[in-house]
């Protein structure tokens, strides 16, 4: 499996650090798939916006359904999250 460098929170600042703070306490935690974008903080944020967009807005869809489309997409493409 491939490595990608993230940055740890106890070693965040700045952007980062707020970003961080943000997740944790919408969420109780930060999601490895979300720590892969830890380098560049910006593009973490637009990747969390889109994210609630797409599970969270008003749709004809349930939050169940995304939450399965999501995970058979994940299956399928053999994701471990």
């Amino acid at each position: 499996m491939p490595y990608v460098r993230t940055i740890p929170y106890d070693e965040a600042n700045g952007e980062l650090k707020d970003v961080y703070d943000n997740m944790i306490k919408g969420r109780g935690n930060i999601s490895n798939v979300q720590a892969v974008s830890s380098l560049r903080p910006h593009i973490m944020k637009t990747l969390m916006g889109h994210v609630a967009s797409v599970m969270f807005s008003e749709s004809g869809v349930s939050r169940a359904e995304r939450e399965m489309v999501a995970a058979v997409v994940s299956a399928t493409n053999k994701c471990q999250y």
